[in-house]
This record gives structure tokens, sequence and C-alpha cells, in this order.
């Protein structure tokens, strides 16, 4: 009887052990991401400078480009690219402009609808349980990093990534690198760097004038 109570106590030991880490875990994460979404929620503007490359699904590395980033809510944003070119990304609620000075060209698009890009993992933060499922990213050991990876993979289907990998401050819960999945394998690293929030950037800061002599492309709009 003796030896059965041991048995008992040394398998309650045991789950405990292997169930408090699980749980500690669990409870974690929700704080992560809860403290993630409290932060961006509370923004109203921010800027940022960053680094960009992507990995190609055959291995090849492109370019890395720098640039600024700026975003007022609720659907303003723009990309500066310095290098390797001059680039200038305009979005907002139903548009998108790219200028290439050094070319003299603009394209005009319509802003894109239901997706999941850099821009709306930074616009909309809010969303990220509705549309993900979310765990810490395992495959990722940076320990004393400062920073929480999390790996986010979509709840539903239709949308153009099959995975996302967010590094958080540990500090600020702030976003300081972006790896998104595309679905043909391709990996882009977004880091950002120099993070600054609610400056007070104003709304013509995301007006665009066309320059003159530049020449215009535009997407014909769908038939109906």
């Amino acid at each position: 009887m003796q030896k059965l109570k041991i048995k008992i106590k040394e398998v309650i030991v045991l789950l405990i052990t292997l169930l408090l880490p699980f749980s500690a875990s669990a409870a974690e994460l929700k704080d992560v991401v809860d403290n993630l979404q409290m932060r961006y929620e509370k923004i109203k503007d921010y800027q940022a400078s960053f680094s960009q490359d992507a990995v190609l699904k055959l291995g090849q590395t492109t370019e890395k480009a720098f640039g600024k980033i700026y975003v007022k809510k609720p659907d303003m944003m723009r990309w500066d690219y310095d290098k390797p070119r001059r680039q200038q990304i305009i979005i907002n609620k139903t548009e998108i402009i790219i200028y290439v000075p050094d070319e003299k060209q603009v394209m005009k698009d319509r802003a894109p609808q239901g997706g999941v890009n850099m821009t709306s993992f930074i616009t909309n933060v809010a969303r990220l349980r509705e549309d993900f499922n979310i765990a810490f990213y395992q495959n990722k050991k940076e320990p004393n990093s400062g920073r929480y990876f999390l790996e986010l993979t979509p709840k539903k289907e239709g949308m153009n990534i099959t995975k996302a990998v967010l590094d958080v401050s540990e500090k600020d819960f702030l976003i300081l690198k972006l790896s998104i999945t595309d679905l043909q394998g391709n990996i882009t690293n977004v880091n950002f760097s120099n993070i600054k929030t609610d400056a007070g950037i104003k709304e013509s800061f995301f007006a665009f004038k066309i320059p003159k002599g530049v020449e215009v492309i535009e997407r014909p709009k769908a038939q109906k």
C-alpha cells in the first residue's frame, strides 16, 4: 500500500512538472498578445527607419532596401525608400501610389483589400487573434534578446501568406521585425528601428501632388 502511495505521488509530481510550464507559457502568450494589441490600439501615428530584404524560395537573397515608414490612423501610410533606389509608396483607404523619381513615373492602383501585408500588420494589430492562430516561434532561440517571437498562421483560406513571424520588444511591445512567408515560399524580412509614436504627423504629409513631366500609369478599372 505504501508503495502504491509513492507511485501515485510520483505520478502527481510528474504531471505537475509537465503541466506547469505549459500553463505558464500559455498565460505568457496571452499576456504578450494582449500587450501588443493594447500598445498599437493606443498609437495615433507612427514612424520608423526600416531595412527590407527578401529570401526567394530558391535560396536567392534580394538586394537590401532602406528607408523610412510613416503611419497615421486609421488608413494612411507612406514608405520612403532611399536605397537601392529612391521610391515613394503612399497607401490610403482607397488608393496606392508608387512614385519612382529617377524613372519619372507614377503608378496608381486601388488599395489592396482583404489581403494581409506589411501595411495591415502595423495598422490593424487588433485583428491578430481574429485572423491568425498565434504561438511562440519555437525555431528561433535567442536567449536574453529582449524580444518575444510570435508565429502567426492564417485561420482562413484566401490570405496571401502562409506564415508570419513577429519580433516584439519585451520593453514596450513594439514590433521590431516582421517576416512574411508568401504562398510561393518567398520570405520578406523588415527590420524597424528609431521608432517614434504619436509625434503628431499631419494628414497633409500623406498627400501626393504629381510632379510635372512625370508619366502616370493607372490601372484600368474593372468592368462591371
